[in-house]
Parts: structure tokens; C-alpha cells; sequence
């Protein structure tokens, strides 16, 4: 019987934060009996429970490696380490590359300081330009899927996983909510799960196509509460419905980005409140205050790819959540 929950919300850009706070978890040996996800949050749930390493810790903090060289995200502010070119002449030229012994290495190097990450990143962006693309205007989708999840997730052991394990994802051919347990999560369910309009194209799994469930439900409250009545308490990992994160765009390109995000607050801020006056008094609710880490003055960046932000964000998530979980969570470590 299930009593406790752990919620883990979308939002790609912030991920770091609680990638942070799924480690200080982990330090404290804080468990539950279940962990809902949705978009992003699949992908860092299944890091902290299915590492393809084995270490979780390593695999969560690496997450920063995504985050791109200061003085190069400055001058050209896309993360070509996450967004890749579509189509079929670039996954054949990326597999070349990753045939390439000296770009596999490349991948190994351990930038550790600033000049080494410029060298490591400028490099593979050059790589990233030289790839040809198919993209024209009857793609469906910005971008390749995300290209690196089989890479750092043990899909072979995501069925034993001992917490009950959800994602879900939009069925566009049902115009229904999908939500997939351990034992039916594989690499294509999880591409279907990250598949956010736009960016990513509909993922096809059988005659069906899917898109990313954070897009509708970025909770993923509902399966949650129909297949687990007995829930006693639910602890949520927001990174979304803040207003706080809405601000004037600094330029073209983030103006885009907070196109994105806009909605997506919203849609988090609503699914909080109505879980809140919908269980109130049954279920205890508590929600992890991450994003109040954050300065005021750093949250015009907050959604950036820059390496110094994923880093400081990932820092801030740890601290936030081991200082919050020690003084509320002690009844669920074992």
C-alpha cells in the first residue's frame, strides 16, 4: 500500500535545481513509495533511480555538463549539446562521429576549468554547425529527439525500480493522457514523454502518436490519485508555477524561450491549487521551495544553458532540499 509520493515536475533549462535536490534526497536516504513525472522530470527521476553507472549521485551532477561554456553561450546562446539538427543525413553524420575515436574522446575530457570547457565546447560546436540537416517546412519538429538518455539511464533495469515509477505523455491520436509504469518505460516511451511540441516531433509507438504530457499536466497529479487513494502525503518538486518567473524578455531569442515557459507556470500554479482544494485535509501536500533559492537578480537567467547557471542552480537545489528535508522529512528516511 502506498502512503508516500514524490512529484517531479517539467522544465528542461532549470533542471539542474532539482537534479540537486534529488541528491540531497538520496544523501539523506530519503524514500517513497511512488514517483509521478512528467517532461523533464522523467528523465531526472529515472537518473536518480535507474543510473546507467550505477552511482546516482555522479549521474545527476554530471547533468551540469549540459550547460554550455560562459563566454561561448554569451555570444551564441543555444545548448547544441541538447538541441540537435533533424533528420536522417544528421543521424547518419552523428553516427560517423560517434564512430570517431578522437570525438569519443573528446566527450570523455574532463573540463574542469573555464578555458578547458571554452576549448571542449567550441569544439563540439563546430561539429554541431558541420552536421547537415533536413529540416524544411514540412518537418514537424525544430529538432532531433533528445539524443543522450541511453547514455546515462539503464532502461534494462527500470522495471525493478522498488518505487512505483510514472511518466506521462499526450496520446494525440486518443486526445488522452498516457501514463506508463516501470515496466513499460523503454527509450521510445520516454522520447514520447520529452516530446514537446515544436521542439521535438510527435513520437509514433505503434499506430499512435504522442507528445510531452508536461505540455497539459505538469504535475502528473491525476493517475496519481485514482491509482493511489491511500496516499497520506505528496511531496512536490515545482520548478514552474512560480509568477515570479515571468519577467520582460531580454531579446528575440528569449522571448521565444518565455513563450514556452509562460503557459507552462500557469498550468503548474492551477493543478496546485485544485489538487489543494480538491484534498485538502486528507492529503498532506508539500511542496519543496526550490525556486526561493534563487536571487532576485539572478532570475532573469535562470532559464539559461550557460554552464556557470546550470552549476549554481544545481548547488542551490541541494542546499534548498537537504536544509527543508531534514526539518520535515525525518519519518521517511530508510
Amino acid at each position: 500500500m502506498a502512503r508516500s509520493a514524490l512529484v517531479i515536475s517539467g522544465g528542461a533549462p532549470n533542471a539542474t535545481l532539482i537534479a540537486g535536490a534529488l541528491v540531497a534526497f538520496h544523501e539523506l536516504g530519503i524514500r517513497f513509495d511512488v514517483v509521478s513525472t512528467a517532461g523533464a522530470g522523467a528523465l531526472l527521476g529515472l537518473m536518480a533511480l535507474a543510473p546507467k553507472n550505477g552511482d546516482p549521485v555522479s549521474t545527476l551532477r554530471g547533468l551540469s555538463e549540459m550547460g554550455i561554456a560562459d563566454p561561448l553561450y554569451e555570444q551564441f546562446p543555444v545548448n547544441f549539446k541538447v538541441f540537435h539538427k533533424p533528420g536522417d543525413m544528421a543521424d547518419t553524420y552523428r553516427r560517423l562521429l560517434g564512430m570517431n575515436s578522437l570525438v569519443d574522446q573528446l566527450k570523455q575530457w574532463p573540463a574542469r576549468d573555464p578555458v578547458s570547457q571554452w576549448m571542449k565546447d567550441s569544439t563540439e560546436l563546430a561539429l554541431a554547425c558541420a552536421c547537415p540537416s533536413d529540416l524544411n517546412p514540412s518537418s514537424t519538429g525544430l529538432c532531433a529527439h533528445v539524443p543522450f538518455a541511453e547514455e546515462i539511464i539503464d532502461f534494462a533495469a527500470v522495471p525493478a525500480i522498488e518505487p512505483i515509477f510514472y511518466v506521462n505523455a499526450y496520446n494525440l491520436s486518443t486526445r488522452t493522457m498516457a501514463n506508463w509504469t516501470n515496466g513499460e518505460i523503454d527509450p521510445l516511451h520516454l522520447q514520447a514523454a520529452l516530446s514537446f511540441p515544436f521542439l521535438y516531433p510527435p513520437t509514433q509507438i505503434g499506430d499512435e502518436f504522442f507528445m510531452e504530457g508536461a505540455v497539459i499536466d505538469c504535475l502528473n497529479f491525476k493517475d496519481l490519485l485514482k491509482n493511489h487513494p491511500d496516499l497520506e502525503e505528496i511531496v512536490v518538486f515545482d520548478i514552474l508555477g512560480a509568477e515570479r518567473l515571468l519577467r520582460p524578455p531580454r531579446d528575440l531569442y528569449d522571448a521565444w524561450v518565455m513563450s514556452l515557459i509562460t503557459p507552462l507556470v500557469e498550468i503548474a500554479r492551477d493543478d496546485i491549487k485544485i489538487f489543494e482544494d480538491r484534498y485538502k485535509g486528507n492529503i498532506c501536500l508539500h511542496k519543496v521551495p526550490l525556486l526561493e533559492g534563487i536571487p532576485e537578480e539572478d532570475l532573469p537567467t535562470v532559464f539559461d544553458w550557460s554552464r556557470s547557471n546550470l552549476d549554481a542552480l544545481y548547488k542551490i537545489g541541494h542546499a534548498k532540499a537537504k536544509t527543508w528535508a531534514q526539518q520535515n522529512l525525518a519519518h521517511l528516511k530508510g
